[in-house]
């Protein structure tokens, strides 16, 4: 098997140098049913496909991989939502327990009960459950007896009733042998596997005579998940190095590589910066910062430190985009644009006229009776405001205020539109905490250095993976960055030990 790849700090190209390969594949007569390409989310996957033109490319998520293999029906066997009810029937430790969780974009679950984020990195570090909630830092807390007999009782239970958790989508993929015929195999974003992880892809490229492997270690942000830094490192085969960032300007650059001395084990490499100067400043106030006309990416180190900035951004009538608390969601926001463009005798998407409608009722005086709720909208291809007049009972006319909006939404809305605000464009300013700005980039970035007790006192012990996190902070803009401060009791120093 040859393996080739593929590590570059931020911004110098690994995805379309992913790309190249995967095209050259092609251009050698490898079938593309026999490519599988592995993304962490399926919309990288559809793009990945996409870019070289082919949809008959493997194009998936290592959940979605093994569930299709395995032949798991994720509507009826997936524990999620209501069906933990069930499993908390069974299980005598679980009866006033919550199970809420979520996978995040980078194919990590996150589970709010504290005995099943031990139990979940366990499973995806393969390690015991006492080493897990030490990790986690969990051990003070949490009864690691009582979380063993759950973990035990979670396994009789899926073993009686063929019910599966995220986890078992990859586990059952190697156990049962369920790898489709492939000749090679991509992966992005090495960094962020787990072990657990680790062992569906090595079985995978056990399968295919090349692989393709880019990624970039300094950036493993999701190491309190299971993400290992240590196995990309320690991986052998052909290196094509990308070293040209297109994106970090040199002062951004050279802040960002004062945090490699505190960092544990990396992988050596070389880093150009673009020939762009741009700027750093230090200690900036949030509220001095230019946040007229250009594109902003406002990043803190967790969602609770993101809402006084929210409130701040709602007060002085900026429009801004926020994964958290929403002011206005974005079917909403999608049912302003929708009024709007057919008001200007544009045509809309049946998806477009069910977000529209679920802001319009009969009551009201925008629908004729027996038209809500949209049953007669599943048969349009597009429409115009005419044909909503005529064949689908809209009675609503006049401005977008006519929609039935929350009070505070509509005020906002006034106050964004007054201020000069476009609406029917995309928000210029973007909250987000560094973990789901991965990916991300913007030519301002305002990095908020406050950090919470627990996270501090937790880096103090480990402080590898919090140098590694706020790296990515600062590489996130192309032009100028912003250190900024709420004066929280506790700081991240960039460029400094963790005491």
């Amino acid at each position: 098997m040859h393996r080739i790849i593929i590590p570059g700090p931020p911004g110098t190209g690994k995805t379309h140098t992913l790309m190249k390969y995967l095209k050259k594949e092609l251009d050698q007569g490898t079938e593309p049913d026999k490519i599988a390409y592995i993304s962490f989310t399926k919309t990288a996957a559809k793009v990945a496909q996409k870019r070289v033109n082919n949809d008959k490319i493997y194009a998936s998520t290592m959940h979605s991989m093994g569930t299709r293999e395995c032949g798991i029906n994720t509507k009826t066997q997936l524990l999620n939502g209501d069906k933990w009810k069930n499993f908390k029937n069974f299980s005598p430790y679980c009866r006033n327990m919550s199970f809420e969780s979520r996978l995040n974009v980078n194919g990590h679950v996150e589970h709010q009960n504290p005995h099943m984020r031990i139990i979940e990195l366990a499973r995806n570090k393969k390690t015991s459950i006492a080493d897990a909630a030490r990790e986690l830092r969990l051990h003070y807390t949490t009864d690691i007896w009582l979380t063993e007999q759950i973990n035990q009782d979670l396994i009789t239970y899926k073993e009686g009733t063929n019910m599966v958790e995220f986890s078992d989508m990859i586990s059952k993929f190697v156990e049962e042998d369920r790898c489709p015929p492939l000749q090679c195999v991509f992966l992005d974003e090495a960094q962020d596997l787990s072990p657990l992880q680790w062992d569906m892809f090595f079985y995978i490229e056990s399968k295919c005579a090349r692989s393709y492997i880019a990624g970039d270690d300094d950036q493993t942000i999701y190491s309190f998940q299971g993400a290992s830094a240590k196995i990309f490192i320690e991986l052998k085969g052909e290196f094509d190095p990308q070293v040209q960032s297109v994106r970090v300007p040199r002062a951004v650059h050279r802040l960002a590589t004062s945090i490699f001395p505190y960092m544990g084990q990396r992988l050596e490499k070389e880093w150009i910066p673009t020939d762009r100067e741009g700027s750093v400043t230090m200690n900036a106030r949030f509220t001095d910062l230019p946040l007229h006309g250009d594109q902003w990416l406002v990043l803190t180190r967790t969602n609770k430190m993101l809402e006084p900035i929210r409130d701040h951004l709602y007060r002085m009538s900026y429009r801004f985009e926020a994964k958290a608390q929403e002011l206005l969601p974005n079917k909403m926001l999608n049912a302003y644009r929708v009024w709007t463009r057919l008001n200007q005798g544009a045509y809309v998407s049946k998806e477009d006229c069910e977000d529209l409608w679920d802001y319009l009722t009969v009551k009201d005086g925008h629908l004729k009776r027996g038209f809500a709720g949209g049953k007669t909208l599943k048969d349009i291809d597009s429409i115009n405001l005419e044909g909503l007049r005529e064949h689908h009972g809209l009675l609503a006319a006049g401005s977008w205020d006519t929609l039935r909006f929350p009070y505070q939404s509509k005020l906002y809305i006034k106050k964004l539109l007054e201020s000069g605000d476009d609406l029917m464009k995309p928000a210029r300013i973007r909250l987000s905490t560094i973990h789901g700005a991965k990916g991300d980039e913007a030519d301002n970035v305002a990095l908020f250095t406050d950090t919470e007790k627990i996270i501090y006192d937790s880096s103090r012990d480990n402080p590898d993976p919090e140098h590694r996190t706020w790296y990515v902070g600062v590489t996130r803009a192309k032009e100028n960055l912003f250190v900024c401060s709420q004066h929280y009791e506790y700081q991240y120093n960039i460029g400094a030990p963790i005491v």
